[in-house]
């Protein structure tokens, strides 16, 4: 008893001093910031930025979270940024060691104010050097010449960029040409963008060369060596707007309709962004900067400094507690993630900012065994769920005997059901030894009789014989033996 009793002392010890832990430690997500580290006093994720084009569009490519999202359903023409659906159907189709031939046909197309990467008719490359001339310098010929490499012709091309951006989602997309000018037929919207470009950034070549300065093009039959160089001011050292490294790939594009326009991606520690901008002001300021170069910055900035990814439950971490019955160990069982839930959320949250809603039907009723798979926990930020994960129970909890027996007693059922059975073996018993005297044999009774009688005879107790009875014992023997 003793033994038990320093257990259940230590246990409430150990417990009480893990929850002081909690409460100093301000119980800061795993993984993520505490409240007071490294967070940017000059962004919240309660306001979003001032952004300045028509329809915008950020996103966290590791948790799918939309952080910013205006008009991004609405439709708008493209322009260039049409060339990232081109240059992905190349990826899935073609090898980048593959070689062509410009053709005339490639530059029947372009208008007198198309932007061109200088490419002329009989010229030879590979397809990856054709890439960074469609993604770069922004080359509608180049365009032209990988469509009809995977297709056959770029009319074709059209109708399987169109049922790529079935497969991938897009709601508010339908191209009319691989390369963007302008046709009233050719929209997108910022949301559908995302998803192009997301699936882009799968393929290493895409972000080897939309995510490239310049690039070196070796000679052809056409042309000397020469570096083509990208038309994304993000990616520019002497540019005002220039992010330092961070943009991984990006995209331009310009009609005079479509206005300015961009998608990109950029990745700090923390975190991988998609931004769309589109219909921007193409009025450039004094830096020959233009709008959407600004607006992709501001929100790249403000995604960085206000939100981070990370898990915020791991493997093993308490997620909520359990009620328990019938358990001589306590009330309740601590139940623990059996995986993680990754999520984008401010920076700053703390676990005290997240509520669990556990799926399973509670109390739980004992034994409970440690690692017995209770159900899913859904984890919440506020009304947004960030994620689900399974729960496990962290410690044994064991049965209770005497708590199962008066439990199972407190049915009326149940204790009617007792106490019949407990009259009818009381009953029983009472039958079976009734029978048992009355089927005694008569050996067992002539036993019984006299064993009752001895050790007298007819009920009188015997004596030693006296000597005059034992003299005439012994005359009585001599006669007899006569």
């Amino acid at each position: 008893m003793e033994k038990y009793l320093m257990r259940g002392r230590l246990r409430a010890l150990v417990l009480t001093l893990a929850c002081a832990l909690c409460v100093l430690g301000t119980c800061a997500l795993p993984s993520l910031a505490r409240a007071d580290d490294d967070v940017d006093a000059t962004w919240s994720a309660d306001e979003e930025p001032t952004v300045s084009s028509p329809a915008a569009f950020l996103i966290d490519r590791d948790t799918g979270t939309v952080l910013l999202s205006k008009n991004a359903d609405e439709t708008h023409y493209p322009a260039s940024t049409t060339k990232v659906m081109t240059a992905l159907l190349v990826l899935e189709n073609a090898s980048l060691d593959d070689t062509l031939t410009m053709e005339q046909a490639d530059f029947d197309e372009l208008t007198s104010d198309s932007s061109t990467a200088g490419l002329k008719v009989g010229e030879t490359l590979t397809v990856r050097d054709l890439l960074a001339c469609l993604l770069l310098p922004s080359g509608n010929e180049a365009a032209y010449a990988l469509a009809r490499h995977v297709s056959g012709d770029w009319q074709t091309f059209v109708d399987l960029m169109n049922a790529r951006a079935a497969e991938l989602g897009c709601t508010g997309t339908h191209f009319a040409n691989p390369c963007g000018l302008h046709d009233d037929d050719h929209y997108t919207t910022a949301h559908d963008l995302a998803l192009i470009f997301e699936a882009a950034l799968t393929h290493d070549a895409f972000v080897e060369i939309a995510g490239s300065g310049t690039w070196d093009l070796p000679a052809t039959n056409e042309n000397s060596a020469r570096t083509l160089e990208t038309t994304d001011l993000l990616a520019d050292p002497s540019s005002p707007v220039y992010m330092g490294g961070l943009v991984v790939a990006a995209k331009t594009g310009y009609t005079l309709e479509a206005g300015k326009c961009l998608v990109a991606s950029a990745q700090s520690d923390e975190m991988r962004l998609v931004g769309v901008v589109m219909d921007a002001s193409s009025v450039a300021d004094a830096s020959g900067v233009t709008q959407n170069f600004y607006d992709m910055r501001t929100m790249f900035e403000w995604g960085f400094g206000a939100w981070t990814t990370g898990n915020v439950v791991s493997g093993g971490d308490a997620l909520t507690s359990a009620d328990v019955r019938l358990s001589r160990d306590g009330d309740a069982v601590d139940a623990v993630s059996t995986g993680s839930v990754l999520a984008t959320v401010p920076k700053g949250t703390t676990l005290a900012d997240l509520t669990v809603q556990p799926s399973w039907d509670e109390p739980l009723r004992a034994p409970v065994e440690a690692g017995q798979e209770l159900g899913e926990a859904t984890v919440l930020l506020g009304d947004r769920v960030l994620g689900t994960t399974g729960a496990s129970a962290a410690y044994d909890m064991r049965l209770s005997v005497v708590d199962f027996v008066i439990d199972w007693l407190s049915d009326p059922i149940h204790l009617v059901l007792a106490v019949f059975v407990f009259v009818t073996v009381m009953l029983a018993i009472g039958i079976a030894s009734s029978r048992i005297r009355r089927h005694r044999s008569p050996y067992q009774i002539a036993v019984g009789e006299r064993r009752s009688v001895a050790p007298g005879v007819g009920g009188q107790r015997l004596r030693p014989p006296t000597s005059s009875e034992r003299r005439g014992g012994r005359h009585a023997g001599k006669h007899s033996r006569r």
